[in-house]
């Protein structure tokens, strides 16, 4: 049992600018599957993700390991009345319980080895004890002493028993499993005992039972083949008639009412009051102790009914999904695109592009909504446009935010070229899209002849061959300060850099080359590689299964000079080994101050030095409100310096403490200002010259504080050059440019 931090209640949804140095979540919060009662709290699961309504102010409330969990994953919640405690449970076994603000985690289960499948398959709680139904047996927990209380496990023919709902009536304990229905009496002091527990005598003997719930006069039982039954003790005396005799997909029971939900409709026996859908499904569903209706549908979110009519449905902000290809952020807009694809072949994924604003609202565009694109990749944003990558459907192009036209090979002068052999469909499987500083939009299709196009600015399309022999699958494009394109090529085939001499239309002088392990044509430290990126030296990074390496003078690729990439250098202990030579390196962005951040497949997030050779941050699953250690991508708004991380499980960011240096000092903003006296983070000075030193003095002109910017952004922690928190009154901020021009920026305010 661990005890964890507080809990930071409530986090509203419309919290925007986060401290330098905290977290925020970015999960999907579309696809309600759970809900709970507690009090004046309506609980929802989605994606796994949680977020409940208060009742009182109908305000919407997110929770995950950014306010305190201790996990991510959530699967079911549950309430004591009593004891005024709620449990969640997670995909991998974990259990969180809320007390008084703090989360006591419990990860026992996690942590055993079981043989076979490990699920928490439903929670229901009576007085001081919770039951979890489990694949391998019923797990008891005494919430009074936070700890697991007895384990049951129950065997058919030798068959260890998946128990799947647990309803307690009569006195007894009745579980719905993998192979029929038991019960035994609740105050047995044997139920270890797998003997003790009754099989019931099933109607039509059905092999498997998917839920059981009761209220003060029934106990109602639901077979995996969707059919209801009633209890009256010691047999199975009836079965629902009429519309209740097939399809019920899950029965609850709360504040003794019975709900049978449908994936379309929500009926309640003894009622003549039916809930339907025609755009949902619906998922799970209870009556409060007011008698207001709540549902969870996977399509519309946590919908309510008063008297049976529909009043309101809630879906916090986020992303259409938790399933993330690739982040860009661009146009004051962070573009996640849910698509993707597996070697040749594609996911089939019909969910599109979200799209958040700069006033963190977004935005999420469907199949339909883009043109009838599927597997959306990469996002590609300039002056009000931006062109959409789709590895099955070509290219689509929004502008002023919505759809204006879909690219293809019959309106790109054949440019989009298209798989001719593959069963005769004609697929377009545009990997990335990138502009140059000439505001050329250039792309790489897979698997095509000519995989290589431009859109110039004036609507000129042009296509170019890179082998005249082989047909490559592409992940990324990068395009270079000198204007040449980098691209990576799957499958273990390296990468290519193609110059076109800035001719576009003058395909003679275009020169292209295939880079290798071999020492004078790249010296890559691998063939497959997964990510580049472009630092503000214009030296190129690469990421690959065998860690990074650095063309440190990329210009040179075509002129005969050595312009081999190099392997860092980094001391261990009392040897030096090459920067993470054991890693995928998945992804590289630079941010304002040049530092380095790497994405990997196993190890998290690290933050590096402009030059490597010292890590400044190291986050994982473990020791930060990361979701997974596996990172798909990253990306940074310059301007705030906030770093969107996706992951396995979706979006969250951290506010780093750098932004992009400004050309020319002009408007600084400060945050917080005014410091007030309970708040002791770090203050942010953000718009300043790149690497600017600053001086912060008194309204008298004596200095408290001096450093240089990360980037365009300088932190102070408050305190003077003797480490005390200065008194109250006006800081004046001075800037120094790079030729030693300083000039007052801004004043802060203390408050004690």
């Amino acid at each position: 049992m661990k005890k964890l931090f507080l809990l930071f209640l409530p986090l509203l949804i419309n919290a925007q600018d986060v401290p330098i140095g905290y977290w925020k979540d970015y999960q999907s919060y579309a696809s309600a599957s759970y809900i709970a009662e507690a009090e004046n709290k309506i609980y929802c699961v989605t994606n796994g993700s949680l977020f409940y309504i208060n009742k009182d102010d109908n305000t919407i409330n997110r929770m995950s390991k950014v306010v305190g969990l201790s996990d991510v994953g959530i699967k079911h919640v549950a309430y004591s009345k009593e004891l005024e405690i709620t449990v969640i449970t997670y995909s991998n076994c974990n259990i969180d319980l809320i007390k008084n603000n703090t989360i006591v985690n419990i990860s026992d289960i996690k942590r055993k080895e079981i043989i076979g499948n490990k699920f928490i398959n439903n929670i229901i709680i009576k007085e001081k004890i919770a039951y979890l139904s489990c694949t391998f047996g019923l797990v008891l927990i005494d919430l009074e002493k936070e700890e697991i209380k007895d384990t049951y496990k129950l065997y058919w023919e030798e068959e260890l028993l998946s128990i799947n709902e647990t309803a307690l009536f009569n006195d007894s304990i009745h579980l719905a499993t993998s192979n029929g229905l038991y019960y035994a009496a609740e105050n047995s002091n044997t139920l270890n005992d797998y003997n003790e527990w009754i099989r019931k005598d099933n109607p039509g003997d059905p092999k498997e039972f998917i839920g059981i719930v009761s209220n003060k006069n029934t106990l109602s039982s639901l077979s995996a083949e969707g059919r209801m039954y009633w209890w009256g003790f010691p047999i199975w005396v009836g079965v629902w008639q009429g519309p209740l005799t097939s399809g019920v997909s899950k029965v609850t029971a709360t504040n003794d009412q019975i709900l049978f939900i449908f994936d379309n409709k929500i009926m309640f026996p003894g009622y003549e009051n039916t809930i339907t859908t025609q755009s949902g499904k619906f998922k799970h569903a209870i009556m409060d102790k007011d008698s207001i209706i709540w549902v969870a549908d996977s399509i519309n979110g946590l919908l309510k009914y008063v008297n049976y009519e529909y009043q309101e449905n809630f879906i916090p902000e986020g992303p259409k999904e938790n399933r993330i290809f690739s982040l860009e952020y661009a146009n004051n807009r962070l573009y996640v695109p849910h698509g993707g694809h597996i070697s040749f072949g594609t996911l089939w994924n019909k969910n599109g592009l979200s799209v958040m604003n700069n006033t963190y609202d977004w935005r999420n565009y469907d199949y339909y909504e883009l043109g009838n694109c599927r597997d959306i990749v990469n996002v590609a944003a300039n002056k009000g446009s931006a062109y959409i990558a789709s590895y099955y459907n070509g290219l689509a192009e929004i502008k002023e935010n919505e759809f204006t036209v879909r690219y293809s090979n019959y309106n790109t002068n054949g440019a989009l070229d298209t798989i001719t052999d593959w069963q005769n469909d004609k697929r377009m499987a545009v990997a990335d899209v990138k502009f140059d500083n000439n505001d050329n939009l250039w792309g790489l299709v897979s698997s095509v002849d000519h995989p290589l196009f431009v859109k110039t600015k004036d609507g000129t399309w042009i296509s170019y061959l890179l082998s005249p022999s082989k047909k490559f699958l592409f992940d990324e494009l990068l395009i270079d300060k000198n204007n040449q394109k980098w691209g990576i090529m799957g499958r273990g085939n390296s990468i290519f850099v193609f110059n076109d001499n800035n001719t576009l239309e003058d395909k003679t002088d275009d020169q292209y080359k295939i880079l290798s392990m071999e020492v004078g044509n790249g010296n890559l430290p691998s063939l497959d590689i997964y990510s580049f990126a472009e630092d503000l030296d214009g030296e190129i990074w690469i990421g690959s299964n065998s860690g990074i390496a650095v063309f440190y003078n990329p210009s040179a690729i075509f002129s005969g000079q050595n312009f081999d990439a190099q392997q860092i250098i980094i001391q261990q202990g009392d040897y030096g080994q090459y920067l993470m030579n054991d890693e995928k390196v998945k992804c590289i962005k630079v941010d304002g101050a040049n530092r380095k951040w790497i994405g990997t497949e196993k190890s998290g997030v690290f933050l590096l030095s402009e030059d490597g050779l010292k890590e400044i941050q190291h986050f994982t699953a473990q020791n930060s409100s990361l979701f997974s250690n596996n990172i798909i991508d990253i990306t940074i708004n310059p301007n705030s310096g906030e770093v969107y991380i996706g992951t396995e499980k979706g979006l969250i960011s951290y506010r780093s403490d750098a932004t992009s240096g400004a050309i020319l000092q002009q408007e600084t903003h400060v945050f917080p200002n005014p410091v007030r006296e309970n708040y002791n983070g770090p203050i942010a000075i953000k718009g300043l010259v790149r690497d600017a030193n600053i001086k912060i003095t008194d309204i008298d002109g004596n200095l408290v504080f001096e450093d240089f910017a990360n980037g365009g952004q300088a932190i102070w922690n408050g305190k003077n050059r003797n480490g005390e928190r200065v008194s109250t009154g006006i800081y004046l901020v001075f800037s120094t440019d790079i030729n030693g021009l300083e000039k007052m920026v801004s004043k802060i305010l203390f408050i004690h």
